[in-house]
């Protein structure tokens, strides 16, 4: 059985003896104690990852330490040990961190053991979700969170130390038609291969992520010269060229790079990528695998009508993008309960395409606000529109990112297309990251209390891939969590992603939100969640995301295969 350790803090020596006793009388003995009744070194203790949870008498230290605790992530759940007549004083201790408590004179075992049990499991959950939150499934590379996030310390560490730092970015060529004539399954094969051979070209100083299906970036610290970069590329595209074996047959692909270099090219992460990213597209447009170093000459080069920044910059300006909705089901009634919107692009020449192919640029390139009052446009007028089909009980959720949230006339425009399109404001849900919360918590909250003012509900999105700051349920106006399908995948097989959808499950109902798992494909999926009380489900089970115009004819055919399922 795994030992955990527990660290008693408290100045009241009963405390540690009763505690002491209740602790070794647990069946099967899965606690050992760690007791300290003064805190000479407290971060050191707070942060010892030795520690898997901490109990610690309230007294005249008490805040001190969990302010300490809270500024500096420590991870061991803190719960305090209260007197009965102290126990209001919870709420306000729980605003500073504390998890959960205990009251003295009602420590009965049974109780102790299970508050433990529950916190310390959570703490192995939320490290789950940590390791996870930063790392591409398929591969097991950075993500573009981790992406972002390693790439801002690396230019940190390069304007400390003065010395220079690449950026490259790499496009599988043709992948698109790898996918097309060997499966998915064949071009996920391919794209772990690809990954292992950049990895093996790396430094240990070199980091790598996965940005979207077929592309990869890698940051180089510490580049002596562009010669050097060069040297590297190189390398890295003779090794993604050579052969490999896919369904017994052997095939070859070549990439295209783009380099940025920190900080010639680029004094900002959005600038770096942006330009990196341009000098990919030109490599592109050189026959056979190449790389191209950016230039203020290449910023002009690929200015022109041909080049994605322009045609998305077109898109905008001509209002090219339009939503897709994936039905949202209530697991309880099998109603159609929501939607949400997801964003396509019908570009004239290439058809409708999705969100991986110019999402992120579009974030790079600051479109993303410009795009945002659009969708939440489209968004109102379908709400009205469901009115109009009777379909009157069905909110539509838009994803805002942080650089919509945060613009200044935010609130005002949003007033302005509901009051103008007619919408229930009721009925509209805005979907945000906690990401995008934590970049600005107590500003973002301001923004979500006057929209909650029009009738805007809000629900985290992707729940557990990020930080997962458990305040941010209790303080910020949350209606639903929704689980990221990366936990739902694997179900019901896989028994970290059952203990991950359980915590969060069990944690929203606790809370009064509503829990809508995501990606869900499967029935044996859907009867997991629904036999652990998920509220809500979208996937492709029930359905991708179709056109508006679609949707009635959905629901007749959902509302004929639940009764049929019902009868069988």
């Amino acid at each position: 059985m795994e030992q955990h350790t527990v660290l008693i803090i408290s100045e009241n020596k009963a405390d540690h003896l009763i505690l002491a006793a209740c602790l070794a009388r647990a069946k099967p003995a899965r606690f050992q104690l760690a007791a300290s009744e003064t805190m000479e070194r407290p971060l050191e203790a707070l942060l010892d990852p030795m520690i898997d949870a901490v109990i610690m008498g309230h007294g005249a230290q008490t805040e001190y330490l969990l302010r300490l605790a809270n500024k500096n992530n420590a991870a061991a759940p803190l719960i305090i040990m209260l007197d009965e007549s102290e126990q209001a004083s919870f709420g306000h201790l729980r605003e500073l961190g504390a998890q959960d408590y205990l009251i003295r004179g009602q420590l009965q075992d049974a109780l102790v053991h299970r508050i433990l049990d529950y916190n310390i499991q959570l703490k192995q959950a939320r490290e789950q979700i940590r390791q996870l939150s930063n790392r591409d499934t398929l591969t097991g590379v950075l993500n573009r969170v981790g992406f972002r996030a390693h790439l801002e310390r690396a230019m940190d560490r390069s304007k400390r130390y003065g010395f220079n730092t690449a950026l490259l970015y790499i496009n599988i060529d043709q992948f698109t038609n790898i996918n097309d004539h060997y499966g998915e399954s064949d071009g996920d094969v391919m794209i772990k291969s690809i990954s292992q051979r950049l990895v093996n070209k790396m430094r240990s100083t070199d980091s790598i992520a996965r940005l979207g299906g077929d592309e990869f970036a890698i940051v180089l610290e510490d580049v002596n010269s562009t010669a050097d970069v060069e040297l590297i590329t190189e390398k890295m595209l003779k090794s993604i060229s050579a052969p490999m074996l896919l369904s017994d047959q052997q095939v070859a692909v070549e990439a295209s790079i783009g380099v940025a270099i920190y900080p010639e090219d680029g004094g900002d992460f959005s600038d770096l990528v942006e330009h990196a990213r341009s000098a990919m597209q030109q490599a592109k447009s050189i026959e056979g695998g190449r790389f191209v170093r950016y230039s203020e000459k290449l910023a002009f080069d690929v200015g022109g009508n041909s080049s994605l920044t322009a045609e998305l910059r077109t898109a905008v300006r001509k209002n090219q993008f339009e939503l897709h909705y994936q039905p949202r089901i209530d697991l309880a009634s099998g109603h159609l309960v929501g939607l949400e919107a997801l964003l396509r692009w019908n570009h004239p020449e290439r058809g409708l395409l999705l969100p991986g192919d110019f999402m992120s640029a579009c974030e790079d390139m600051g479109l993303m606000k410009a795009i945002g009052y659009q969708v939440i446009q489209h968004a109102c007028n379908a709400q009205i529109w469901l009115e109009e089909q009777n379909m009157k009980n069905v909110d539509v959720a838009v994803n805002i990112s942080f650089s919509q949230i945060e613009d200044d006339p935010f609130v005002e425009i949003v007033k302005d297309i509901i009051v103008r399109s007619g919408a229930d404001g009721s009925k509209i849900e805005f979907e945000l990251t906690e990401s995008t919360i934590m970049q600005s918590s107590v500003e973002i909250k301001s923004r979500m209390n006057e929209l909650r003012e029009l009738g805007i509900s809000f629900s985290l999105d992707d729940f557990g891939t990020g930080f997962s700051q458990l305040n941010h349920l209790t303080e910020l106006p949350i209606s639903a969590l929704k689980i990221d399908a990366c936990f739902v995948r694997d179900l019901p097989h896989n028994e970290n992603q059952e203990a991950v959808c359980c915590m969060i499950i069990e944690m929203g109902r606790r809370l009064g939100l509503v829990v809508v798992a995501e990606g869900a494909e499967t029935h044996e999926q859907i009867q997991f969640l629904r036999d652990h009380h998920c509220h809500q489900v979208q996937g492709f089970y029930y359905s991708p995301a179709i056109p508006l115009q679609n949707l009635p004819r959905f629901v007749q055919e959902h509302g004929v295969l639940r009764r049929e399922q019902l009868l069988s």
